[in-house]
């Protein structure tokens, strides 16, 4: 990075902006609902849960702008290469290694849901009935590993940009059934429809007190994964149009 700033960089601020967001804002976020229903039930549990995501953020943030600093000192454009200029060159498989478990890892949740999302989106738009497994092998052959050979990120920028209005998009929704009282408990226009596993809970009395039970770490390890895009840091800061230290 650092030996050759501007010489590789093609992608632009806002393209780079785009990709980030995009690789933050999604399931990750998403999900954190879930995590926060998982130890309280109660209004006030939101309060330590806000302040468990504003720290996890500005920790994310800080060490993911640390990664771009040590490329731009080292001139390395990887986490292999930038371990191996920094800490020594014995030991430069490791992050690596984890780099390659933490995307594969990635890759078989998302192959996971994307097959049963679009398992189901063809029964319910065409009438088309397939298996799990094969809505699994064409996802992962002809959406995800072609993605994943993608070495241009800029080329991404603007399927970042509809997936970040498909995130906004969701969570106008999910605002808008919120207060029109769509799902409320009980009378709820559309209460019926919804599963029995999945049905809303009723005020309880486990609110901000209840982030001291062990089962606020579900929400912290969420959050460990939320902001996490920190394995593609080197990259973007390679990709970056006149990047700089």
């Amino acid at each position: 990075c650092g030996g050759s700033k501007g010489a590789r960089g093609y992608s632009t601020i806002p393209e780079s902006v785009m990709n980030l967001v995009k690789s933050i804002v999604g399931v990750g976020i998403l999900g954190v609902p879930a995590g926060i229903a998982a130890f309280g039930d109660a209004p006030s549990a939101l309060l330590p849960a806000l302040v468990a995501i504003g720290f996890m953020g500005a920790v994310s943030g800080y060490t993911f702008t640390l990664i771009g600093k040590v490329c731009s000192e080292t001139g390395a454009s990887s986490y292999g290469e930038a371990w191996e200029k920094s800490i020594g060159e014995h030991t430069a498989w490791v992050p690596s290694l984890s780099c390659i478990l933490d995307c594969f890892g990635g890759n078989v949740s998302f192959s996971m849901m994307l097959a049963d999302t679009f398992k189901r989106l063809l029964e319910v738009t065409s009438g088309v009935t397939i298996s799990r497994t094969k809505s699994l092998l064409a996802v992962t052959v002809f959406v995800l590993l072609p993605l994943c050979l993608v070495k241009n990120l800029s080329s991404l920028a603007p399927f970042s940009l509809i997936g970040v209005l498909g995130a906004v998009y969701t969570a106008v929704a999910m605002g808008i059934r919120y207060f029109d009282g769509s799902y409320q408990t009980p009378g709820g226009e559309l209460l019926a429809d919804v599963l029995d596993e999945h049905q809303p809970l009723t005020k309880g009395t486990r609110g901000a007190s209840s982030f001291l039970d062990p089962r606020a770490f579900i929400l912290i390890s969420m959050l460990s994964k939320s902001f996490a895009t920190h394995f593609v840091g080197p990259q973007f800061h390679a990709d970056l149009l006149n990047n700089t230290p």
